[in-house]
């Protein structure tokens, strides 16, 4: 989900054209939003189709108002104030219980230590952009060649209509018009009659279906290979990730819907030549939910509230329903609404990282893989001479795998809304980074390793 938000001057912010109030004795007890957050520093921007204020404060923390709702947003929780954020003579003003609350969250994280790291990166290559407009490239998946990795491809897909497959320069090789395709994974060695594939596996919101495919790693060429439709019981398919757990050897498809809910299903061969899905398991987060991304060694998944927070779940059919923990807020120091595409860079013995798409404030977060998952660092990708960076971003993934003498180290994938060619927008695409280049940007440094074969990752699920 996209916020488009504009910068303003101040003469502007008051309304733009939206009807005004008059300040009078039952206004009284409001104050203006702008003069009030421009004393403390805080950067502000509107949104014209929404009629919604969002601000940033100095210390990372972000909140977001609407006029004439008396709901809003602080810190990554919302709240309801007694009476609305209102228009008065062309200012937008808030009540004073508000600002208080404001000013509360200004007084936090206030020593140099709070202060949350962040580095940029450049882009080495990029996908061709995709053939349809607006708001289209969506979530990309890296398959590893196992034979010459430098033939390895991106599988990503288009929401207007379709997946796609390019070579690691960037190259559309194939282009399949089967429906709104959001969310997409990959996973290797399914047990297929006598022989193991390769298989990837996509949300169809078009047919509310998992589609599912073998891929030619030679072409990159697609194949349907579901029985009968995996359809969902939800009401829009939307967030997706597979996961082969190492425990059981069992394959499943993860889902998520736009209202939040979550549905897995086994995948197996149906003794045809042809996979089959069978529901093992349901779940429901408070509200729209989209990031999803299952760590096979652990056996847990991570599941992103796109408003709200990064959970850790089981990824077994018979975890529990509740969250194993809370990975971070959507606050807006580490993390800004929405929270978008998640990814986990494997490390050696069980070391690496989970990595969040932090749309709202351009930027990627990286946490610790093990344990409690710690906060690392956050990087954005900035604009270079040829390749211009990123910005509100979904779809993620990355591999600690080496692809040859351009990526030696693995790389790094982003979607990217606002695409450029010499100054023009044209339609979104794919950025491509070398991992060094974020391993050596943070501070400390990241792990590289360019040896973690996806093909044979290690069961470390202990539960």
């Amino acid at each position: 989900m996209k916020k488009t938000q504009l910068l303003i001057a101040t003469t502007m912010f008051a309304g733009m054209l939206l009807p005004t109030l008059h300040l009078n004795a039952a206004s009284s007890d409001y104050v203006p939003l702008r003069e009030q957050l421009e004393k403390i520093g805080s950067k502000i921007s509107w949104d014209t189709k929404d009629r919604t204020v969002t601000f940033k404060l100095k210390n990372g923390i972000a909140g977001i108002v609407t006029i004439d709702d008396a709901k809003y947003r602080l810190a990554g929780k919302e709240a309801k104030l007694s009476t609305p954020v209102k228009l008065v003579d062309e200012k937008t003003v808030i009540p004073a219980s508000l600002l208080q609350s404001i000013l509360a969250e200004n007084a936090k994280y206030q020593d140099s230590k709070d202060v949350i790291p962040t580095f940029s990166v450049k882009a080495q290559g990029e996908t061709e952009a995709v053939d349809s407009g607006e708001d289209a490239a969506d979530d990309p998946s890296i398959w590893v060649d196992p034979k010459d990795p430098t033939k390895s491809k991106l599988v990503a897909t288009n929401k207007a209509g379709g997946l796609l497959v390019y070579n690691l320069d960037g190259k559309q090789l194939q282009s399949y018009k089967i429906g709104k395709m959001n969310n997409i994974d990959l996973r290797y060695d399914f047990p297929l009659g006598d022989k193991k594939v390769d298989i990837v596996a996509a949300s169809n919101r078009t047919t509310n279906t998992i589609d599912v495919f073998v891929i030619s790693g030679e072409t990159g060429e697609l194949t349907d290979i579901v029985a009968q439709p995996i359809k969902s019981s939800m009401s829009e398919v939307y967030g997706f990730s597979l996961y082969h757990s190492l425990k059981t050897g069992k394959f499943y498809a993860l889902v998520l819907g736009k209202k939040g809910e979550f549905e897995q299903y086994e995948l197996s061969d149906n003794g045809n030549g042809k996979i089959a899905g069978k529901l093992v398991r349901e779940l429901h987060l408070a509200t729209q939910s989209e990031g999803l991304v299952a760590d096979d060694e652990y056996g847990t998944m991570y599941i992103a509230e796109e408003d709200y927070a990064i959970w850790k779940y089981s990824a077994e059919p018979d975890g529990s329903k509740e969250p194993l923990s809370t990975v971070d807020i959507a606050d807006g120091r580490r993390l800004q609404d929405d929270i978008e595409g998640l990814t986990l860079y494997y490390g050696k013995d069980g070391s690496g990282y989970l990595i969040a798409s932090s749309q709202g404030s351009n930027s990627y977060a990286i946490y610790n893989r093990e344990g409690n998952n710690p906060f690392m660092t956050t990087f954005n990708i900035a604009d270079d001479d040829k390749i211009d960076g990123t910005s509100e971003t979904d779809g993620i993934d990355v591999m600690s795998f080496g692809l040859g003498a351009k990526y030696p180290n693995g790389i790094f994938v982003s979607q990217d809304d606002a695409n450029m060619d010499n100054g023009k927008k044209i339609n979104q695409n794919f950025k491509i980074v070398g991992w060094e280049q974020i391993a050596s940007g943070a501070s400390p440094k990241l792990d590289i390793q360019n040896n973690m074969n996806p093909r044979q990752l290690i069961n470390r699920n202990t539960k």
